[in-house]
């Protein structure tokens, strides 16, 4: 991951403004050289308020250098684009603030931040759930890059509310699940709201752009998971009903993996595999239950 210092930051503000006079023309680029949804990352009432937070956003999510790269290499004549690109890219051994030595994996030096959305207590422990999540990052070697927020007694609008505000990479979610994998909330008169798994696939959609993972700690909320993954890298769901217990050591070991550093292996995978061995060892006969869904 790439960090600028003042002054770096100030003359790669200074390039982007003078290459993208208005901000369509920086949409643009964006939209279709980075794969972001400018309006999503990078929010701000003129051009130079926009630029300043796509900087701030590119640098703590860890594809500052894809910025500057397609901003340089479309403005070949910009001499600001052109220095910055030569200071932070052309050596990259030499130049980058992080040195390559212990250099993890980009998923796990990004910012990462974990929204825990619980719904439903009805006899769950959701509250040792969430507390045993907040342990687990404690405890990591690579905690400050998490940040947890975390949301109860969800409504179907408090999910959608909460994750365009916080736009998380992580989304986990504890509660019931329906054996026709719907996840079951409440409505506005504390009413069960049943959430179908096309309507949460329909949800993620419009959050591909920074959601990396999803956890349904939920029961049968496999089918769920499996439509969220036509859009999100990697989603987790339950192929039947789990007990309180094993969920939540699921849980417990899912994030004790993700906060492990470990060069050169998929990050989100192995903190799964963590997870199983976690629940194999407390309950083996709920050990089949948690399946991983990737993106295609």
């Amino acid at each position: 991951m790439t960090n600028l210092n003042g002054e770096q930051r100030k003359r790669l503000r200074k390039g982007i403004l003078s290459a993208y006079p208005s901000i369509p023309k920086l949409k643009m680029m964006v939209d279709d050289e980075l794969g972001h949804n400018l309006d999503a990352i990078a929010g701000g009432s003129n051009l130079e308020e926009v630029v300043f937070n796509l900087i701030v956003t590119a640098e703590s999510q860890g594809w500052l250098k894809e910025l500057i790269r397609c901003a340089s290499e479309s403005n070949p004549g910009n001499s600001d684009l052109k220095a910055i690109a030569e200071e932070l890219l052309s050596n990259s051994s030499n130049n980058l603030a992080v040195a390559a030595v212990n250099t993890l994996p980009e998923q796990t030096t990004q910012q990462q931040k974990i929204l825990i959305l619980a719904a439903i207590p009805n006899r769950l422990r959701l509250d040792k759930e969430i507390r045993e999540i907040r342990s687990a990052i404690e405890r990591a070697s690579n905690r400050n890059i998490f940040k947890i927020e975390n949301r109860t007694a969800v409504r179907p609008k408090d999910i959608r509310r909460a994750i365009e505000e916080e736009k998380p990479q992580i989304v986990h979610f504890c509660g019931h699940g329906l054996q026709d994998g719907s996840l079951q909330l409440e409505d506005d008169g504390g009413n069960n709201k049943p959430v179908t798994p096309s309507a949460l696939a329909s949800l993620f959609k419009l959050h591909a752009d920074y959601v990396k993972c999803v956890v349904l700690n939920a029961c049968y909320s496999e089918k769920s998971a499996e439509a969220i993954s036509e859009y999100i890298n990697y989603v987790i769901g339950m192929n039947n009903s789990i007990l309180d217990n094993p969920a939540i050591v699921f849980s417990e070991g899912f994030y004790d993996g993700l906060g492990y550093i470990s060069n050169n292996q998929d990050v989100f995978q192995r903190a799964f595999d963590e997870a199983m061995v976690a629940i194999e060892m407390e309950n083996p006969s709920q050990g089949s239950i948690p399946v991983l869904k990737k993106k295609e």
